[in-house]
């Protein structure tokens, strides 16, 4: 009896042990869950903390990047952004044609963006969009055209007539009918003020200035030298006239409330014929024997002599340099010179092809030669360079950017 009391008291202790086991694991499994969620939350309180930091991050450099964007808006245009990183033939150009008149004796001049053209039979001026906005059937037989942003010239040199035409299609045609007063030359500043040089009986020459609305404003009669050239300065105040005398050429200062000399500068023994305003109180000049800039006080700044080298072409479109190319010959190549405002060399470079035409705008240098064309900037680095565009006459860089090749009948408009 005892036995089998003892028996059964431990079976019955065998079958409580397992329920023992269940009871702890039941209790354990609620602090394990609880553990869990604690995690979480804690995971997600790091998660937000994160998002917060990377979002302020990115707060500040949303913001840095305005600041960067305001202060250097100037630069980050498409010239400055090619002149950073200068391509060559990376992108296959984007072309856009428009048709003129052609003509005997055809020039051309940029017109802003547009464009003026000019030949024996007929004047036109086309805006930046291709489009002509004045046209005008003419009988010129050496004619010229010189142009502003939003104006142009059309001469007839040797004959009287002149037309100023705007893009807004309004013309006026200034003509003496007198042919003792020939056309010798003239020039437009870029407000379309305008100086037209004649021969007058009795004197060696005669300039005559107009506004932009073709009024008379001045006027200054030569009675010593024969007049090369008259330009105008861009605040429409002053006139530099430059006349061949027999001690060399005159470069002579007026102001236009005044028929007084301001100032003048002689050029011993030389012939300068060409000449710009670089600045309200400045002039670049080119001649035979140099390259000039002169102070309207009438002071030489600064020079680059030619050493007898030819200076076979120029181009005086940028304020910000001068290019020149000069060579030991006639032709064959030479080398390409960027100079700045004091008459320094920026850079130089050989070319071995004839140069057929120069542009500049802003800080860059479009050149056409007889082997491509070559895109740099004033310090003569390389940008863009193609050498499929052979058979243009003329190659005019925009300030928008994009070029105009000239041809007898049509400008190729490409951006690259």
């Amino acid at each position: 009896m005892d036995e089998d009391k003892r028996t059964a008291e431990e079976t019955d202790s065998q079958e409580e042990q397992p329920n023992n086991t269940l009871s702890e694991h039941d209790v354990s499994k609620p602090e394990q869950q609880q553990k869990a969620q604690k995690k979480k939350r804690e995971i997600s309180r790091s998660s937000k903390v994160l998002r917060s930091i990377m979002a302020g991050i990115l707060t500040l450099l949303l913001i840095a990047l305005a600041i960067i964007v305001f202060v250097f808006r100037d630069e980050l245009t498409g010239e400055s952004l090619r002149r950073t990183f200068g391509r060559e033939n990376s992108v296959s150009p984007t072309r856009e044609a428009f048709t003129y008149e052609t003509g005997a004796e055809q020039v051309f001049a940029p017109a802003g963006d547009g464009l003026a053209v000019a030949c024996s039979s007929s004047v036109q001026l086309l805006n930046a969009k291709g489009q002509t906005v004045f046209k005008q059937v003419v009988s010129f037989e050496t004619p010229a055209v010189f142009a502003c942003a939003d104006r142009a010239l059309f001469c007839d040199l040797g004959g009287t007539a002149c037309i100023s035409a705007g893009m807004n299609g309004e013309s006026v045609t200034i003509d003496s009918d007198d042919a003792n007063r020939g056309i010798l030359t003239a020039s437009m500043n870029q407000n379309g003020w305008f100086a037209v040089v004649t021969t007058e009986p009795g004197y060696k020459g005669l300039v005559s200035v107009y506004d932009a609305a073709c009024e008379k404003q001045y006027e200054w009669w030569s009675g010593t030298g024969y007049i090369l050239r008259a330009v105008l300065s861009p605040d429409n105040r002053m006139l530099a006239v430059l006349t061949v005398e027999s001690e060399g050429t005159i470069l002579r200062f007026f102001a236009l409330n005044s028929e007084t000399t301001r100032a003048e500068v002689t050029f011993e023994g030389t012939l300068v014929y060409d000449m710009s305003f670089l600045s309200t109180n400045t002039i670049r000049a080119v001649g035979d024997e140099g390259f000039y800039i002169v102070n309207q006080d009438g002071s030489i700044r600064g020079e680059y002599p030619f050493d007898g080298r030819y200076l076979l072409d120029y181009e005086f479109g940028s304020t910000s340099f001068t290019a020149l190319y000069v060579s030991d010959y006639r032709g064959g190549g030479g080398t390409l010179l960027t100079l700045d405002d004091s008459g320094k060399i920026l850079a130089s470079q050989q070319v071995d092809r004839d140069v057929v035409s120069l542009s500049a705008s802003g800080r860059q240098l479009l050149v056409l030669t007889g082997g491509g064309l070559v895109l740099y900037d004033s310090t003569l680095v390389r940008q863009y360079a193609n050498e499929t565009l052979m058979t243009a006459r003329r190659a005019i860089l925009r300030s928008s950017g994009d070029i105009l090749l000239l041809s007898a009948y049509s400008a190729e408009r490409f951006s690259f």
